[in-house]
């Protein structure tokens, strides 16, 4: 029995509480896998979970009222604005990383194209511990891996995941990633610590590396239908048709008097 809910806007702080929350705690002791739509109230910077706060010009973004936290999972800087924020928690003992970056893909490609976006996989591999090497790569949506959607040969959607080990022996996966709808991801570069030609020559490479859904030539995204064609395609990709939808309250209630590792990080 799949669960599903969307959590609407949120602090970053307890956006990325929620998603540990959901793969330490409620999934262990339901069994109960979890889609979750959610959003950024202020719009956030998220660095992956072992990235460097030296980064990030932590000034600027107070100045412009923004969160700044840490994502329990790992890859490199996103900033959460314009775009529809997902997160998958599932049992992955006999599912590879790849297995699992390939069924969630598979139920968004569904979603998407649903609605009429024509979606596709990168369908190339990374080396990903050679690329983050490279001050330019500090961005997530510098390049794509396997199984993540690019729209027009330029990615759409970035994800991250982690593995927890349960127990009961069994592993329990959390994927995490942003759904493009607008322009603000741009941004990043003006809170990173790099000097000025290497801000241009980063936006340069995330303009021609990335894409959203506002450049399908509509005046407005539709965020409701694409939720909506969401949740239809967990219901028959992943659920079988047997799932439950409960409010964003019924979960956040059991997270009270838990410690977290993910941080606030401004």
């Amino acid at each position: 029995m799949w669960m599903f809910f969307d959590s609407g806007d949120r602090k970053g702080l307890e956006n990325m509480q929620l998603d540990e929350w959901l793969a330490l705690s409620w999934f262990p002791e339901t069994r109960k896998p979890v889609f979750r739509l959610y959003g950024w109230s202020p719009f956030a910077l998220s660095l992956g979970f072992h990235q460097s706060i030296n980064d990030v010009h932590v000034d600027a973004l107070k100045r412009e009222g923004y969160d700044l936290v840490r994502r329990p999972t790992g890859g490199r800087a996103v900033f959460h604005a314009e775009e529809i924020t997902y997160s998958i928690i599932q049992d992955a003992t006999h599912l590879s990383v790849n297995d699992v970056y390939e069924r969630v893909s598979r139920t968004l490609v569904a979603g998407l194209t649903s609605i009429g976006y024509d979606v596709t996989f990168a369908g190339t591999k990374q080396d990903f511990n050679t690329l983050y090497k490279d001050k330019k790569s500090v961005s997530c949506f510098t390049a794509s891996s396997e199984y993540e959607i690019q729209l027009g040969g330029r990615k759409l959607v970035g994800s991250a995941q982690r593995r927890y080990a349960r127990e009961d022996g069994g592993i329990t996966a959390l994927q995490h990633g942003s759904i493009l709808t607008g322009k603000k991801h741009l941004q990043l570069v003006d809170f990173l610590r790099i000097d000025d030609e290497a801000r241009i020559k980063l936006k340069t490479k995330m303009e021609q590396s990335s894409t959203d859904l506002s450049e399908c030539g509509v005046n407005r995204v539709d965020l409701s239908g694409i939720k909506s064609s969401m949740k239809e395609a967990v219901i028959n990709n992943l659920a079988n048709g047997e799932y439950e939808e409960r409010p964003h309250s019924f979960f956040i209630s059991g997270m009270k008097d838990r410690a977290f590792m993910t941080e606030q990080l401004l």
